[in-house]
C-alpha cells in the first residue's frame, strides 16, 4: 500500500524549491503529499546527493545538542520536537515509496575511554537531568552486556533513549520515487531561472520561492539586468551560512561489529542494514572534495577504539561531505527580507534529524497557517546568541 496525495488544492500557491536535498525533498513531500500544493523542485546537482548522502543517518536530539557548546539556546528544543516528528514521517514516506527506511527510534550508546571523556558524559547527563529528558548512567559491565561489540577500555557509558538512527541514503531515495510519482510535483534537475525583475525576486510560474540548498544557499544565481549575481545579494544573512568538512567511511556488517549506535566525541558508529558507517572527522571552512587516505585511517583507528572489531572490518566505501553551519550551529528557517523568499538552510549535523520539523514550518509559513511559536527563533535574521 502506498500513500497517495489528495486532488490538489485551486487556491494554493505554486511554490519552487531550489535545492534537491534531504531539506528541498522534505519541503516538497510536506507541500506536495501532504499538503496538495503544486512544487517545482530545483537542483543541477544530481537530487539527494550531497551532506544528505553523506550523513550517517543520526537522529540525536541529546547527544548532539542538550550540551553543546556554542550552541543556539534553543536548538535543543528544536531537534528534540524533530525527534518526536520522525515516527509519522518515516511512516508516511515509506508508505509513499513502498519501502523500508530503516528508523528506529532508539536508543543509542555514549561512551567514554578516559577522564576527559567521562567528564563530558556527566556534563550531558547533567544538561539532560534540568530538561526531564530520559537518560541512564551505565556502568561498563552492563554497557557491554547491552553492546558486547564494545571495548574492554570502556570507562563509562550513557544510555539515551531519545537517540535513534535512520538510513538517510535510504530516506532520500524513498522521498525522490515518492516526488516523483506524485502529480503535484516536479523535479528539475537544473539550475532555478531566478531572476530579479525590478519588482522583486521572482522565478516564472511560482508564487514562492524557498531556497534549500545548504552551504551553496547564499550563492544560488539571481538573473539581474543580463547577469548573474549571488542571492546573497538579496539577503545577507545568508553569508552566515559556512562550511565544515568531513570525511567517512563504511564496512562491512559482522557478527563483531556493534548492533546499536555508539557515539564519543566526534567518533560514531552506527550499524545499518547493509553496513556499519563509521564518521566522521571535522574540518571547519573545509569544502573537502574527496576523502583523504591518512584522515580514513585514523578515523578508522579512532573507531577501533570504541570496537575493536572496526580495525579488521572490510572496507566497503570511504567519502567526503560538506555540513552547512551557521555562527549558532542551528538552521536558518524563514522568511527572508525578501518578499516571497523563503530560507531553510545551515542545519550543520541535525539535517536528517530537522528535515520533518523544518518541512512542517516552512509549509505552514508559506501557505500563511499558524506557524509554531519556536521557529521564530531560527529565522534568518536572527542575532546570534549561544547557550
Amino acid at each position: 500500500m502506498t500513500l497517495t496525495a489528495r486532488p490538489a488544492n485551486p487556491t494554493a500557491p505554486r511554490v519552487a524549491i531550489i535545492g534537491g536535498g534531504i531539506i528541498g525533498l522534505s519541503c516538497a513531500f510536506e507541500l506536495a503529499i501532504r499538503r496538495s500544493v503544486p512544487v517545482t523542485l530545483f537542483d543541477p546537482a544530481p537530487f539527494g546527493r550531497g551532506a544528505s548522502w553523506a550523513a550517517a543517518g543520526m537522529l540525536a536530539p541529546a547527544f548532539e545538542a542538550a550540551a553543546e557548546e556554542g550552541a543556539h539556546p534553543h536548538l535543543f528544543d528544536l531537534c528534540h520536537h524533530g525527534a518526536e516528528l520522525w515516527p509519522a514521517f518515516a511512516a508516511d514516506v515509506g508508505q509513499a515509496a513502498g519501502t523500508n527506511l530503516g528508523f528506529s527510534a532508539g536508543p543509542s550508546l555514549a561512551l567514554a575511554f578516559d577522564q576527559d571523556q567521562t567528564a563530558d558524559l556527566h556534563h550531558l547527563a547533567r544538561a539532560l537531568d534540568e530538561r526531564g529528558i530520559a537518560h541512564e548512567e551505565l556502568r561498563p559491565v552492563v554497557a557491554r552486556e547491552t553492546e558486547p561489540a564494545i571495548s574492554e577500555r570502556l570507562v563509562a557509558a550513557l544510555h539515551l533513549p531519545t537517540d535513534g538512527q535512520v538510513d538517510n541514503r535510504a530516506v532520500v531515495t524513498a522521498l525522490i520515487a515518492a516526488l516523483q510519482a506524485c502529480p503535484h510535483a516536479t523535479l528539475r534537475n537544473e539550475a532555478a531561472p531566478l531572476e530579479d525583475n525590478g519588482k522583486g525576486l521572482h522565478l516564472p510560474g511560482h508564487d514562492a520561492i524557498l531556497v534549500t540548498a545548504g552551504w551553496n544557499t547564499a550563492a544560488v544565481k539571481v538573473h539581474q539586468n543580463g547577469d548573474l549575481f549571488s542571492l546573497v545579494n538579496w539577503d545577507t544573512s545568508l553569508d552566515e551560512i559556512n562550511c565544515i568538512g568531513g570525511q567517512m567511511m563504511s564496512v562491512a556488517c559482522g557478527p563483531d561489529l556493534p548492533k546499536m549506535t555508539l557515539r564519543c566525541g566526534p567518533i560514531y558508529i552506527a550499524p545499518k542494514a547493509d553496513r556499519v558507517i563509521v564518521g566522521a572527522t571535522m574540518e571547519p571552512g573545509i569544502a573537502t572534495a574527496a576523502p583523504e587516505p591518512d584522515k580514513i585511517a585514523q578515523l578508522r583507528a579512532d573507531a577501533a577504539r570504541l570496537c575493536p572489531a572496526i580495525a579488521e572490518a572490510p572496507e566497503l566505501e570511504t567519502w567526503a561531505g560538506i555540513r552547512p553551519g551557521t555562527p549558532d550551529r542551528a538552521p536558518l528557517i524563514g522568511a527572508t527580507a525578501t518578499p516571497g523568499l523563503f530560507i531553510a538552510a545551515g542545519h550543520y549535523r541535525n539535517g536528517i534529524l530537522l528535515a520533518p520539523i523544518t518541512a512542517r514550518i516552512m509549509a505552514d509559513l508559506i501557505l500563511g497557517g499558524p506557524v509554531m511559536p519556536l521557529a521564530r527563533e531560527f529565522r534568518p535574521d536572527r542575532a546570534y546568541t549561544t547557550a
